[in-house]
C-alpha cells in the first residue's frame, strides 16, 4: 500500500480521497492544493494494483482489497479527528464506486460527515455484449490475471489538452485491467445499487454531462433514488475528470461550499 496525506496549516476537518481506475492520487495533487489552502487535510494514496501501491497492474484478486485500502486512510483521518472535526470520503469514477461501497460497509459510518462522488463509476456508458461476458465469466475462472486495453484515451478525460498530454505521458498511469478486475467491478457496481439505502449520510454527487465512459443518466437515477439527503449536479458539456477539466475551478468551488455547509451543521 501506497499512501499519502496532505496536511492543512489551519485544520478544519478531513478527506479522505480515492482516485480512479488506471491512475494514481499525484494527478490530484491540485484538488489536495486547494482543499488544504480551505483547511481540509487531505488523506490519500494509489490504490493496490495502480501507481506506486504493491500487486499486480491494474488487477484485484478482490474489490474487497479497495475497501481494506481506503479502511485504513480513513481510520487514520478518524482518529486523528478525534470526534471534533468532520471528515469526509471523496472519490472519482472507480474511486466514487469504492467510495460508496466502503461508506455501505463502514461500521463508522455514522462518523462520517459525508461522501462526495464524481462522475462515479455506477454503471459503464458501453454495454458489454453477452458474448464478452460470457468470455470474460470464462476467462476469470482460467486466467484472472489477463490484462486487456481499459479503452480510456486522453481525450475522454477531459477538453484540456494539457491535461491530454499529461495523461499521455504520465509514467504511472497503467491503460490496462486485468479480466479478474471487471468482473469485480461489475460486483461491486451491482452491489452498490441494491444498498444504495446504506447510503444515509449526506451525499454530494457531480456528474459530466459529457461523459463517454459512465453513464450519466444512470448516475442521476442512482442521486435521486437515493433521497434528499443527496445533493445532485450535471455539468452539461464537461468531459470525465470534471476536476481537470478547464470549468475545475467551478466544481472544487462547489465541493468546498458544499463541505463548509455541513461543516456547520
Amino acid at each position: 500500500m501506497f499512501k499519502h496525506k496532505w496536511p492543512a496549516q489551519n485544520h478544519r476537518g478531513s478527506v479522505v480521497l480515492i482516485h480512479g481506475t488506471g491512475e494514481h492520487h499525484g494527478r490530484y495533487e491540485h484538488v489536495a492544493k486547494y482543499l488544504t489552502q480551505q483547511g481540509w487535510t487531505v488523506y490519500s494514496g494509489d490504490l493496490p494494483g495502480w501507481g506506486r501501491a504493491t500487486g499486480a497492474r491494474g488487477h484485484i484478486d478482490s474489490f474487497s482489497q479497495y475497501i481494506e485500502t481506503v479502511r485504513i486512510w480513513t481510520e487514520e483521518a478518524l482518529e486523528e479527528a478525534k470526534g471534533v472535526h468532520p471528515v469526509f470520503i471523496m472519490g472519482h469514477s472507480l474511486g466514487g464506486l469504492i467510495a460508496a461501497r466502503f461508506v455501505q460497509v463502514f461500521e463508522r459510518r455514522p462518523e462520517l460527515a459525508g461522501l462526495i462522488l464524481t462522475s462515479p463509476c455506477m454503471q459503464l456508458r458501453l454495454v458489454v455484449p453477452e458474448w464478452k461476458a460470457q468470455v470474460a465469466r470464462w476467462l476469470d475462472r482460467v486466467w484472472p490475471t489477463l490484462a486487456i486495453p481499459n479503452g480510456i484515451t486522453p481525450e475522454m478525460v477531459s477538453r484540456d489538452r494539457t491535461v491530454q498530454a499529461a495523461y499521455k505521458s504520465d509514467p504511472l498511469n497503467y491503460p490496462k485491467v486485468s479480466v479478474r478486475w471487471f468482473q469485480e467491478l461489475e460486483r461491486a457496481m451491482a452491489h452498490a445499487w441494491e444498498e444504495r439505502g446504506r447510503l444515509d449520510i449526506p451525499v454530494l454527487i457531480l456528474q459530466a454531462g459529457d461523459d463517454t465512459i459512465i453513464d450519466a443518466d444512470a448516475v442521476e437515477r442512482f442521486a435521486i433514488e437515493m433521497g434528499s439527503h443527496v445533493t445532485f449536479q450535471r455539468f452539461p458539456g464537461l468531459r470525465h475528470e470534471i476536476l481537470n477539466e478547464p470549468e475545475r475551478d467551478q466544481v472544487l468551488h462547489q465541493i468546498g461550499a458544499w463541505m463548509g455547509e455541513k461543516d456547520l451543521m
